[in-house]
């Protein structure tokens, strides 16, 4: 599984990035989280607000304030359709 957080590096970028990583651990998952701050392929992929989640490629729906019970639920989700 890949997963990215598209932002710019502000702080609500940086609460997603915690709130992924702290999902990823309680599940138990070894994966790695990545930031993607290029606002070139950010604009590519159509993305209008920030941060975003995107896992094994795909977009996820508006993500911004997700909490770590809801990214669990999403990761679990993603890791059964892989």
């Amino acid at each position: 599984m890949t997963i990215e957080i598209l932002g710019e590096g502000c702080s609500k970028c940086n609460v997603m990035k915690n709130n992924v990583q702290q999902a990823i651990n309680d599940l138990g998952f070894h994966t790695k989280v990545s930031v993607d701050m290029d606002p070139g392929r950010i604009a590519k992929l159509g993305v209008l607000y920030l941060p975003q989640l995107v896992i094994d490629g795909q977009i996820t729906p508006s993500s911004i304030w997700r909490s770590v019970e809801d990214l669990k639920e999403l990761l679990q989700t993603a890791s059964k359709q892989a």
